[in-house]
């Protein structure tokens, strides 16, 4: 059994907003994501290595060994990218990996939306959500950015940003909010 297994209890299977939805990854998954995960510039945006199998099933068992809990991002029914949590230390601490394979899907907020989604439930279980960041990925982080992640570090490369979930989420609109309107 996993170590972080029971934490999927936590997390609702399905989770939805309007046409986004974030549901449970599926060994069915895998040649997809497997082969999405190929290209350069989705490794390069979500700070993975490529996968040195190119058989589904190895890669489908470490996508579930690594990530504690992980959903596919679905928009109107076609799966666009997934998100995913790793190095849990519950009460504390979790590191994301959010991922949209295709630049035709990217910046029309469906990643800030699937990570609201998410959000609004992690903040139970994590005062803080770590991402990292190539520094050489200015768009993503500038996504991070956006949703108020701030840098803690950089080291060989990789930009290492925080939130401080518990203080930035505004629980009635599922939406982050910036440093400013927390000030007011």
């Amino acid at each position: 059994m996993h170590k972080n297994s029971l934490f999927h209890g936590y997390i609702p299977r399905r989770m939805s907003d309007g046409n986004i939805r974030l549901r449970p990854f599926r060994i069915l998954d895998s040649p997809f994501i497997n082969n999405s995960l190929r290209d350069k510039d989705v490794l390069k945006t979500s700070n993975l290595k490529e996968f040195l199998s190119r058989s589904w099933f190895p890669f489908w068992w470490w996508m579930k060994r690594t990530y504690a809990s992980l959903h596919c991002i679905e928009v109107n029914s076609e799966c666009i990218g997934f998100i995913g949590l790793y190095n849990l230390n519950p009460d504390k601490s979790a590191e994301m990996t959010l991922v949209i394979f295709e630049s035709k899907n990217r910046r029309f907020g469906y990643g800030s939306r699937a990570y609201n989604i998410f959000a609004r439930f992690l903040k139970r279980y994590f005062s803080k959500i770590i991402v990292r960041v190539r520094t050489d990925n200015h768009a993503s982080i500038a996504f991070w950015t956006k949703l108020g992640f701030r840098e803690l570090y950089t080291l060989k490369g990789i930009k290492v940003m925080s939130l401080h979930l518990r203080k930035l989420i505004d629980e009635k609109n599922f939406r982050c909010l910036s440093d400013e309107k927390l000030k007011s």
